[in-house]
């Protein structure tokens, strides 16, 4: 615009750019210091906010602008306008918040520049899409690269935390044989230290389903933001974050085939909420990264398999065949056949397969009709018999061939010499077969079952075992099979007196040196003992091998046959694998023989001793429990204790924290000894036992339970209780004595003190009772004594403490009261109950009365022997006050005590 005809703009509030949308309308003086900042939308706090700027440059108010401050200062020099000028503020939370500013100058009437004037608007709603949009192009740019995923996945890890500002990311996939998410990938920028020590200090991490933060979003299968996983009880990795700072996280489910194989995990020290639009583009990100697995697995996966193709078709055949129409051979190459003069070739060429001395399996007759309807077939076996006894096994697969017209041609495919596998096949079985037959025989006489299935798999006649006799060291005929001819059977009915020493024969040399030995003729090898044993029988061939075990040759096998080949390198393996079962068989046979005699000698010393054997397992269930005649089965009650533990079985005794006592002691696997216990025998006898034993474990030592022995200690128990009774209680009245009083007194003064409550004890002492054993003797007196203690039971509550002292003397304590009035009820009845008439035997009626002292806990004494004291000297002012009567104690010497008495008597 010329300078003549510039216009003032100042002071109006026209819109500067009429074609804009703005938010806000601002102008500027001179010095380019905001004078006026307008916001339209009328927001209070927006206002606030703008008129906080006003007297500031705008490069004052902590805003960032694209392309710097200095370029856009020099236009404005130049007082030209600007339009859509991005410019960026800095939030707490760490977010920007983008503006679009244009402006234009302003000039007065004379042409004098006055200041600038413009709009703004908020685009940081823009901005943000514009931002993902260029970040799920980045991150998919990434993932289309041809480099392997170690490299690819980091890259897109890069670039989320480069466009979002975050510190480092992670990629965790699931492993599929453990079933838990493991990091595959991860980025941190390189000048990061706490982000390096986060991401090294991760690597051996593993989350299961639910644990974690990562375990967490692979079982909800939704995202999810965490402040600070500090307060999150989820995390696991609390110290790390601690340690580093990177407190703020956000996870996205990576989805593939329909489930959840892996987790986006980014981590920063601060992370704001993702908006609604970054969640979106989080969510096509780890859309996007899950088929890059997928793809990534599946390229993976035709690698593989075209790497096993390829080695299959290099392994897959060892000689190449094609046939004419008449399926005569024409050509035979491949490893097997090198050269023209191949005996194989002389052998095939120009024949069919049938006239090879070959046999197939199923038949001829099959497989030549399936050749006439020109199908191909596959892994067809063939065999033939080589000359010395044993086979050579072919794998063949062909295919028809047609001419240009469609006409038959032939057959062309490929063989495998497959004998090394059949053979082992076979090897394979019979080492099962073995092991079968020897875990369904019961006794030794199962051997000769295995030496017949030996003998059938490797097509010998007849088969001898001869075990060592341990105290002598020698070997002796103990089995043997053969097959059905006179020659063979001929021959193991010689054998049967045989007698090795080591070192003799064949099979005394198997049992020194420990090793097979083969010979193909027994008549000519000097190494054979009873040369002549096999005269006219047509063995000429042997085969022995040790059986062992424990690592010891406990016995040797020995094979005969007419034609018998020197044992292959897997036959002698077989004969090692099957030796080893054997031995491990009559080892076991002989190991259970023990233990039936063990068990027998253990029941018969049981049965004839005064205990009884128990046993439990590592659940602490009684499995087994043996006893004597002592013992009749109603009081041990076998179906009622096995299977269960000890505290699971009624008993009278000991109460539930004694057994919860036994319980622990098991648990912690410690010995018992002499645990008592006692339990109901039918409806009114009750036995006492004693138990002891200690934890049983195996040889690796894991713990199997206990085992143990007990005895009925009922006589014991009963006398002990008896003894205790004598020691505690009155013989003749049956009430507590002097003894057990002094105990249960001081705990009813603790109890007494520990509820804040009053206790009284009152000390009764008879009034003319020596009279009475004067005049009519003591037995009389006994059975007063006895009808006294019965009265003061009755009228007393149970929970009340009623003893003899000696003599005619008996003290009650009484409990829970707060004044002293219930107290002189209760020993006013007693006095008027001691006053009832007693009979004695004779029919005479007699009478006594009694008196009463009593002291009070705390008001007398705050100790037992205080108040029983006390009690006594309260017993004898009744006494002086007259007699039948009772009397409180008192401290104050000024009184008399039978004046104190008077006051509070009124039964004599």
């Amino acid at each position: 615009m010329a300078k003549g005809t510039r216009r003032s703009t100042r002071g109006t509030a026209d819109h500067p750019f009429p074609n804009l949308s703005s938010d806000w309308y601002w102008e500027q003086d001179a010095e380019l210091r905001f004078t006026r900042v307008e916001v339209r939308s009328g927001d209070l706090v927006e206002q606030a906010l703008a008129d906080g700027v006003l007297g500031r440059t705008r490069w004052e108010t902590g805003i960032d602008i694209e392309g710097g401050w200095d370029e856009h200062r020099a236009a404005l020099e130049a007082r030209t306008p600007f339009r859509d000028v991005l410019m960026w503020r800095e939030l707490d939370d760490g977010s920007r918040r983008y503006v679009s500013v244009s402006g234009e100058p302003v000039f007065d009437a004379k042409g004098r520049f006055t200041g600038y004037r413009g709009i703004g608007r908020d685009v940081t709603a823009q901005k943000r899409v514009e931002r993902l949009l260029r970040l799920e192009h980045r991150v998919m740019r990434r993932l289309s690269d041809p480099a392997p995923p170690h490299e690819t996945l980091p890259r897109a890890l890069q670039a989320i935390c480069e466009t979002e500002g975050w510190d480092c990311g992670e990629l965790w996939t699931l492993e599929e044989p453990a079933n838990v998410m493991r990091r595959s990938a991860e980025w941190f920028p390189a000048t990061s230290e706490a982000a390096r020590r986060f991401i090294d200090s991760s690597r051996q991490h593993a989350f299961a389903r639910g644990a974690g933060l990562v375990g967490a979003v692979w079982q909800s299968g939704e995202p999810l933001w965490v402040a600070d996983c500090r307060s999150d009880t989820r995390a696991q990795r609390t110290h790390l974050a601690e340690a580093t700072g990177l407190v703020a996280a956000v996870l996205f489910p990576v989805w593939m085939r329909g489930r959840v194989a892996g987790v986006l995990s980014v981590t920063s020290r601060r992370i704001r909420q993702p908006h609604k639009r970054v969640q979106q583009a989080l969510h096509v990100i780890a859309a996007m990264i899950g088929q890059y697995l997928e793809r990534a697995a599946a390229e993976r996966a035709v690698r593989e398999s075209e790497q096993r193709f390829r080695s299959l078709t290099n392994l897959s055949s060892d000689w190449y065949w094609e046939q004419d129409a008449e399926c005569r051979f024409t050509r035979i190459e491949g490893r097997f056949v090198t050269v023209s003069n191949d005996p194989q070739q002389h052998r095939h060429i120009g024949k069919r397969r049938w006239e090879t001395e070959l046999d197939v399996e199923g038949g001829w007759a099959a497989h030549r009709e399936l050749l006439d309807a020109r199908r191909p077939y596959h892994d067809v076996l063939m065999w033939r018999e080589l000359p010395d006894g044993s086979l050579r096994y072919i794998s063949v697969s062909g295919e028809p061939v047609f001419g240009p017209g469609g006409e038959f041609a032939g057959y062309r495919g490929v063989g495998r010499d497959v004998t090394a596998q059949k053979l082992a096949e076979r090897r394979l079985m019979l080492e099962h077969k073995v092991a079968g037959l020897l875990a369904d025989v019961d006794s030794a006489s199962g051997l000769e079952q295995v030496i017949r299935a030996v003998c059938e798999a490797e097509n010998w006649a007849c088969g001898r075992y001869f075990r060592l006799d341990e105290a002598t060291q020698l070997l002796r005929f103990e089995d043997a099979w053969s097959i059905e001819e006179p020659g063979f059977l001929q021959f193991i009915e010689r054998s049967r007196g045989l007698v090795y020493r080591r070192g003799e024969g064949l099979v005394g040399q198997v049992l020194q040196t420990g090793q097979p030995i083969w010979t193909a003729d027994g008549r000519a090898d000097a190494r054979v003992r009873e040369k002549t044993l096999a005269e006219g029988t047509g063995v000429r061939g042997v085969f022995a091998f040790p059986v062992v075990a424990e690592g010891r040759t406990v016995g040797v096998l020995s094979f005969s046959s007419r034609k018998l080949r020197e044992p292959d390198q897997r036959l002698r393996e077989a004969s090692r694998v099957i030796g080893s079962q054997i031995g491990q068989f009559l080892e076991r046979k002989r190991a259970e023989a023990a233990l039936r005699e063990s068990e027998e000698r253990f029941r018969s010393l049981t049965e004839m001793s005064s205990d009884f054997f128990w046993e439990t397992d590592d659940a602490h269930r009684f499995r087994e429990l043996v006893h004597g005649p002592n013992y009749p089965d109603a009081y041990m009650a076998r179906r009622a204790v096995l299977g269960k533990t000890p505290w699971d079985i009624p008993a009278v005794s000991p109460d539930e924290a004694g057994w919860a006592a036994l319980r622990n002691q098991m648990d912690r696997q410690l010995p018992l000894r002499d645990f008592e216990f006692a339990r109901r025998i039918g409806e009114a006898m009750v036995r006492y036992f004693s138990v002891s034993g200690e934890p049983r474990r195996d040889a690796a030592g894991r713990f199997l339970g206990y085992r143990g022995v007990g005895r009925d200690v009922t006589e014991i128990a009963l006398a002990r209780e008896r003894i205790s009774s004598l020691a505690y209680t009155d013989p003749l009245t049956g009430l507590a004595n002097r003894t057990s009083l002094g105990a249960s007194l001081e705990q009813a003064v603790s109890r007494a003190r520990r509820h804040g409550a009053k206790l009284a004890v009152i000390f009764i002492d008879l009034d003319g009772f020596k009279q009475i054993n004067d005049l009519h003797g003591h037995d009389a007196g006994d059975l007063l004594l006895v009808e006294m203690a019965a009265r003061l039971r009755k009228h007393l509550r149970a929970s009340d403490l009623v003893a003899r002292l000696g003599g005619d003397e008996f003290l009650v304590v009484l409990e829970d009261f707060q004044d002293l009035l219930p107290v002189e009820i209760v020993a006013r009845k007693l006095l008027a109950e001691v006053m009832h008439p007693y009979n004695t035997a004779a029919g005479a009626q007699l009478g006594v009365t009694a008196s009463i002292g009593i002291s009070i806990l705390p008001d007398d004494a705050v100790d037992a022997a205080a108040l029983m004291k006390h009690a006594d000297t309260a017993m004898y002012a009744a006494k002086q006050a007259g007699k039948n009567t009772l009397c409180f104690y008192s401290a104050s010497p000024a009184n008399d005590p039978a004046r104190e008495t008077s006051s509070v008597s009124g039964s004599g």
